[in-house]
């Protein structure tokens, strides 16, 4: 009996063993690839001792190569500036690219790029309607003639009264391009019906307003549901169908108003993750905006990016390592939290934190929920594999491009691993 007890304990333990194996965390950490162990050495021997967004011009040139041949002739590339927003970076793009044409979403972005020389020539689209109040004061802070050469979006019937009435006020002509909704159902003219009578509205005012087309945001296709088929082709389906919803209002247009179609019309489309879609069965769009495809925050990890590399980080310097992880209050049990869960064997604090970004490399580090968030000494844990050293480099992919920029001031710019200069960035 006291043989069988034995066996039956023997028995339980193992599977209690194994169960305990099974459900216990893997070690998730690695050391640095090849591509950050490069960049790091580079950041220790020559870089700033703080934290820095760097952008890998090598792979955005790569990105501007690849976006340039999913955009061919008649298809106009538009810049989506609040993305990119850098002076000398959307220099970088215009040359690349050779483009003149921008899509601008803030007032204050628009009041510094026409008081610039060059950039204040260019073809500029707003992105959004901009409220009344905003028109007034952009206009207080510009010439009017730059002033006038800028397509301003109107959504609605209240809003083209607004403008007109400024521009009465003014004695001056706007440049009218019209939201419609192709299928976001995020605002704009649902029917031809309403569009046709705004035409109207324009074409009895066109002392003080001109008609320049459409604008058709479509980034919700790329969520299409591809029911374990090819998610590409769904997507593709749904572009044919928001091009259809578009060409009504432009047909319906044409008839209604001749006149206002006799030139060729700006017929704005596409977004980061839909452009590369328009190269064909597209005979209405002409006019394609990007801009966050060209440095891949982790917001545009899809499949329609496939052929883009990441190009830009956030590289945070380690102030501190300390070995297990010792929580406020818990002092006397945390030496059981790295036996459990091998990710937390070292504690790493960080110059800097709570960045709206996820860790990349080197890989398995994470937040610790019980200590809490931080923006001035980030804490992160990991496994002893992550082999991170005080003044070694913890690097990030954000998760949106525009906030980090603006917030960190500046990028820092890198050539084969190598940093060669910075450009500065503006608050949007």
């Amino acid at each position: 009996m006291f043989q069988i007890r034995k066996f039956r304990f023997s028995i339980i333990l193992i599977a209690v063993i194994t169960f305990v194996y099974v459900i216990r965390p893997k070690d998730e950490g690695s050391a640095y690839s090849e591509y950050f162990s490069k960049i790091n050495k580079e950041l220790k021997e020559n870089g700033f001792g703080k934290p820095v967004v760097l952008l890998d011009l090598d792979r955005l040139d790569e990105n501007l190569t690849t976006l340039s041949k999913n955009i061919p002739p008649p298809l106009h590339y538009r810049i989506v500036v609040k993305s990119l927003p850098s002076l000398d970076l959307l220099r970088h793009i215009t040359k690349s690219t050779k483009t003149n044409r921008l899509m601008v979403f803030h007032s204050g972005d628009l009041v510094m790029l026409l008081a610039d020389p060059e950039f204040s020539s260019y073809d500029i689209l707003l992105g959004k309607p901009m409220p009344l109040r905003a028109l007034e004061e952009i206009y207080r802070k510009t010439k009017a003639d730059k002033f006038q050469k800028i397509h301003w979006l109107v959504d609605t019937e209240n809003r083209l009264t607004q403008y007109l009435e400024f521009a009465k006020t003014k004695n001056i002509k706007l440049h009218i391009v019209l939201e419609i909704d192709v299928g976001l159902h995020r605002g704009g003219f649902t029917q031809s019906k309403e569009t046709n009578h705004v035409l109207g509205i324009i074409s009895s005012h066109q002392n003080f307003l001109n008609f320049d087309g459409f604008m058709g945001y479509e980034p919700h296709v790329a969520s299409v549901p591809s029911l374990l088929g090819d998610k590409n082709k769904a997507i593709e389906k749904a572009i044919l169908s928001s091009l259809f919803v578009y060409e009504e209002f432009v047909t319906s247009g044409k008839q209604s108003f001749p006149s206002l179609f006799a030139k060729e019309l700006l017929l704005n489309g596409a977004g980061s993750k839909t452009y590369r879609f328009y190269q064909k069965n597209n005979k209405i769009v002409n006019d394609v905006s990007v801009g966050s495809a060209l440095v891949m925050p982790t917001d545009f990890d899809v499949s329609t990016l496939a052929e883009h590399k990441p190009a830009f980080f956030i590289a945070a310097p380690v102030l501190k390592r300390l070995e297990g992880t010792t929580i406020p209050f818990l002092e006397s049990i945390s030496f059981l939290f790295p036996l459990w869960n091998p990710n937390l064997q070292v504690t790493y604090f960080t110059y800097g934190g709570a960045y709206l970004a996820k860790k990349e490399s080197p890989a398995g580090l994470f937040d610790n929920s019980l200590y809490g968030a931080s923006t001035n000494q980030g804490i992160l844990n990991g496994s002893r594999k992550t082999d991170l050293q005080p003044d070694d480099y913890v690097f990030y992919r954000p998760s949106q491009s525009e906030k980090v920029m603006a917030e960190m001031g500046e990028v820092v710019l890198l050539r084969k691993g190598k940093i060669i200069g910075t450009w500065k960035c503006f608050i949007n």
